[in-house]
């Protein structure tokens, strides 16, 4: 059984899964250095200014109750690193997609997509029209775990939007991801209204809009 919840202070443990705590994308590079502050201190603190800021950086999944992957995402003002890659955003706004990773066991199972779908949902709920990514192509040899790969992005619908040979930018726009979701539903009506024996019925949602949908004759 599959459970999605927000991600807390108390929950960075549960980051770790098959992994150490990744702390790449909230920390500048070392140079060589040694990180003075353990990874959990780091994330603790990077997902309480996030969340007083903007809201919980993501989502942890369970899976029979045990922590099997996470997705990390926040506006570019709080994710240091992007001043590393020439192809980060100018606005300190847009919110990036950070990471989606999963535990060795769950791999092939599809919970990386709905990972990414938890993001998508996330960055409906704040009303933002895109997500942005930086993502690795094959040049980058040394590809940190943490940075995602461009192939599994662009199978999942994100599209590049600063070309760069090795670390290009990709973006998802959410106002097609909305527009798609609506004309499917609107298909879905369209059939059902030619179904005899229904009728359209009020379904009011919680912002008050109560669209038709179908429903028996008494």
């Amino acid at each position: 059984m599959r459970d999605l919840r927000p991600l807390t202070v108390d929950r960075v443990p549960d980051l770790a899964g098959d992994f150490a705590l990744c702390t790449f994308w909230q920390t500048v590079p070392h140079n060589g250095h040694v990180l003075a502050r353990a990874p959990e201190e780091v994330l603790r603190d990077w997902v309480h200014e996030v969340t007083a800021d903007w809201g919980p950086p993501g989502r942890i999944a369970y899976v029979d109750g045990m922590p099997a992957g996470n997705v990390l995402l926040a506006p570019a003002r709080h994710v240091p690193r992007l001043a590393a890659f020439p192809t980060a955003p100018s606005d300190p706004s847009t919110l990036m997609l950070l990471t989606v990773r999963v535990n060795a066991d769950q791999q092939g199972r599809g919970l990386r997509k709905v990972l990414v779908q938890a993001a998508v949902k996330e960055a409906l709920r704040h009303r933002v029209r895109a997500i942005d990514v930086i993502a690795a192509r094959p040049l980058a040899v040394s590809r940190h775990p943490c940075v995602l790969e461009a192939a599994f992005l662009e199978n999942v619908g994100f599209r590049v939007t600063r070309d760069h040979p090795v670390y290009p930018r990709l973006r998802l726009d959410l106002r097609t991801v909305v527009t798609v979701r609506e004309e499917a539903a609107a298909a879905v009506r369209k059939v059902l209204a030619k179904v005899p024996g229904l009728r359209p019925v009020p379904d009011t949602r919680p912002d008050g809009v109560t669209p038709a949908r179908t429903a028996h004759r008494p």
